[in-house]
């Protein structure tokens, strides 16, 4: 078996994790489990059901469909006309970015080969992958040329994904209404449908605070117009503002204006 000069899986901006080829029985139900990196499936004959956040999606040839990493979903083939597909694990900096250009996102996360070249790609990649024994260069070349081909037929008929202003607005709006539970990042992200680091990332562009910067300043905000309005206790603003303690409270306080809660509110009273 020849041996790989470049092992693509190790790239930083796009890595081929896994790819594979099945051909289903009617009765199989596959018992998926959640990946650290995001998967491609592309049905190439046949039919199935896909299942992702409490929606169905009906498939047939020609249908690709994205499964975000640590999402939890379910598929199953068709009894009458059970589908056959190819699939492809990626991460990467950039997959979210190219993904978002596909058309991809888990709020659409199906799209359709209106052009018929998506399969032409995916068989190319899992051809290589097993003839050489791992991901090599002309795998990485064909996971480009892939998105190159699903962004190509990204029509605007289409539902197109949010602008990237409008996922920082939608984040936002998240943490704005959410701020009091207890929601991380990851939660703010999930919202709008991309990763984490995309989001800081866009964030940044935009020369905004990060996510998080942003989550504890309406949180801080918040608490300190409470202290200056209500008789409320620090203990009973923390958990109104969404801390755990009155501890890690009133030290993200103190940090963010300078002095503590009792100092803010006794200097909020003498004015």
């Amino acid at each position: 078996m020849p041996s790989l000069v470049l092992d693509a899986s190790t790239y930083l901006d796009l890595s081929p994790k896994e790819c594979g080829r099945e051909v289903t029985i009617a009765a199989k139900h596959t018992q998926f489990t959640p990946k650290d990196y995001a998967l491609l499936h592309y049905v190439y004959s046949g039919k199935g059901k896909f299942y992702i956040r409490g929606k169905e999606y009906k498939l047939e040839a020609g249908d690709c469909f994205y499964i975000p990493a640590k999402e939890q979903v379910d598929y199953f083939p068709d009894p009458e006309n059970p589908w056959s597909y190819f699939w492809l694990g990626l991460s990467g900096s950039r997959v979210d970015l190219l993904l978002e250009e596909a058309g991809l996102s888990p709020l659409r996360p199906v799209i359709h080969d209106a052009r018929h070249g998506f399969k032409t790609h995916f068989g190319a990649i899992y051809e290589s992958y097993f003839h050489h024994g791992g991901f090599g260069l002309d795998c990485l070349a064909h996971c480009y040329s892939l998105f190159f081909e699903m962004a190509s037929d990204h029509s605007p008929k289409t539902p197109t994904a949010p602008s990237e202003k409008g996922h920082i607005q939608a984040a936002k709006a998240y943490i704005r209404n959410n701020y009091q539970f207890p929601i991380t990042i990851n939660d703010v992200a999930h919202s709008v449908g991309v990763s984490p680091n995309y989001l800081a990332n866009l964030f940044a562009k935009e020369g905004e605070p990060s996510p998080k910067q942003y989550l504890i300043r309406v949180r801080l905000e918040t608490a300190a117009s409470l202290l200056l309005t209500t008789p409320a206790s620090v203990a009973e603003i923390a958990k109104t503002v969404g801390y755990p303690t009155a501890m890690h409270f009133s030290k993200s306080f103190s940090a963010f204006y300078g002095v503590s809660p009792l100092h803010y509110r006794n200097k909020g009273e003498q004015k």
